[in-house]
């Protein structure tokens, strides 16, 4: 979001969203401003551990706050109990325009997390499937070395050398045909057991990788589909059609206007009081951007951020409001008051004794 901001032709795309049903000229400024006010709100909350909407729009906060304190006790958060509640004055918005400004401000921000997300996506699905054909060549090309020491490749002369059950490194130690001084004296056997036990590992995390990468192309997909747009149009959002000519920079913000106008519509379902789908679409966007950046340190600590050389994420760099995902830390505010007033309570109690018994001796 905030690479847009620096670089994003952010008027052309307010004056489109301002063609949107309820929007008008006048409001581009107010979505303009309150894009950039929203955005670094929700970083710093982020940051912080908040909840997204926090100093942003009270009833989205109350919402999510409620449903993140259900999740932590062990309750999934259900609405139900919540519809016919009655609104807070606090929480009553005085006129329709600024929900549909805020409608199309948070469908920007979406769009505009959902691109960047769906980026960082691509990329790790580069690495993963990258990382495994390296591991796959590094075995096939371990093996290779191992059939040419065994005679089959180094063999000298017309005659073809059948090599010995002691000399061959796949052999299984308990193949009774081979003693146990056969098996002792030859190297080939210790270095296997060391080579199948690194591999193995190698494997492991190919495979942890692989599967986390299609989990989160699965998640992507259903967030796409919570907010009521196309996959198909988010991708085409985010990267631009090669050559990159002005024909392909149209599509490209064809697809943008698309999927802002979708979820623009979507979050327009809902009046002032029940926003907890738009709340659940933000909290779903948060934690996949959580996982992401979990798997992004991965691949920081494995050193294979390598494998990005020659494309174009090899000088990917983005600055998006979910760059660093984290959890939230309502538990731990809440706890700390706890204990601040249990400490508070304790004190005042102690000074009244203290009072009485002063109270006492002056008698």
């Amino acid at each position: 979001m905030f690479s847009f901001f620096n670089k994003g032709d952010i008027t052309n795309t307010i004056r489109a969203i301002t063609n949107l049903p309820g929007l008008f000229t006048s409001d581009g400024d107010k979505i303009k401003y309150a894009a950039l006010n929203y955005a670094t709100a929700m970083r710093h909350n982020l940051h912080n551990g908040d909840p997204i909407f926090t100093h942003i729009r009270l009833r989205e906060a109350e919402i999510e706050r409620r449903d993140i304190n259900s999740i932590v006790s062990g309750c999934l958060p259900s609405s139900a109990k919540y519809e016919n509640t009655t609104p807070t004055a606090a929480s009553v918005f005085t006129y329709n325009g600024e929900l549909r400004c805020d409608n199309a401000t948070f469908a920007l921000i979406m769009a505009k997390e959902l691109s960047f997300l769906n980026r960082s996506i691509q990329m790790i699905s580069l690495i993963a499937h990258r990382y495994q054909e390296e591991q796959e060549d590094l075995a096939w090309g371990n093996t290779e070395g191992d059939l040419e020491e065994g005679g089959i490749s180094g063999s000298s002369g017309g005659e073809e050398e059948t090599p010995e059950p002691e000399e061959s490194c796949f052999e299984d130690d308990n193949t009774p045909s081979v003693s146990a001084l056969q098996r002792s004296s030859s190297s080939p056997s210790v270095s296997s057991a060391t080579y199948n036990s690194d591999r193995r590992s190698e494997n492991q995390l190919v495979a942890t990788f692989l599967i986390a990468t299609g989990r989160l192309c699965g998640r992507f997909d259903n967030l796409c589909r919570l907010v009521e747009t196309s996959t198909v149009h988010v991708h085409a959002m985010t990267t631009q059609d090669k050559p990159h000519s002005e024909a392909n920079r149209e599509k490209q913000l064809m697809a943008e206007r698309l999927v802002i106008s979708d979820i623009y519509l979507f979050f327009s379902k809902f009046d002032a009081e029940h926003r907890d789908a738009v709340v659940l679409a933000f909290i779903e966007l948060r934690d996949i951007s959580v996982s992401v950046w979990k798997i992004m340190s991965m691949f920081a600590f494995s050193n294979l951020f390598r494998l990005t050389q020659g494309t174009d994420f090899a000088i990917y760099k983005e600055d998006a409001i979910f760059t660093d995902g984290r959890a939230y830390t309502l538990a731990v505010p809440q706890q700390e008051a706890a204990v601040v007033e249990w400490r508070l309570s304790n004190t005042e109690q102690q000074e009244q004794e203290q009072q009485q018994e002063e109270a006492r001796a002056y008698d």
